[in-house]
């Protein structure tokens, strides 16, 4: 609730972004991030068609769409103790304006941006020490970090 509240009442969230990088397809806005403080506070603008790798953030998350929808596909490690990055598909769902994302160190998924425009969505991270955070290769069962 508070992600909402903070979301619709601040106006200046929409006009903070970076335009995406041709490269990634994604700009980030770094909205604060402090040395040493488990928070990070973010805005992504995402270039139109633009898909992301299969990644977790090795981290807790919330995300608010401010604008545009994104497919975000999720997966699960298929037998963690033996093979920590055997992954398969678990589900898929379809985020627009106004709706919340939210997720745990271990969400793994891959995000899909479905309109002509750019997408713009408002992240709140945990500790983003990238350590535990990976990049997928369920094909391999294979990861990289991220």
């Amino acid at each position: 609730m508070q992600m909402r509240q903070i979301a619709i009442n601040s106006y200046w969230l929409t006009t903070q972004q970076t335009p995406p990088n041709p490269k990634t397809g994604a700009g980030v806005q770094v909205l604060y991030n402090e040395i040493g403080y488990p928070l990070t506070v973010q805005n992504v603008l995402t270039a139109p068609g633009g898909t992301s790798s299969i990644h977790n953030h090795g981290t807790w998350g919330v995300i608010y769409m401010l604008e545009g929808h994104e497919k975000h596909t999720f997966w699960r490690r298929v037998n963690a103790a033996e093979e920590p990055f055997r992954i398969e598909p678990a589900g898929e769902r379809i985020f627009g304006p106004g709706e919340i994302i939210s997720f745990m160190p271990d969400t793994i998924h891959q995000v899909n941006t479905l309109d002509e425009q750019p997408t713009l969505t408002f992240h709140l991270y945990g500790d983003t020490q990238p350590r535990s955070r990976y990049e997928f290769q369920p094909e391999k069962a294979l990861a990289k970090p991220f």
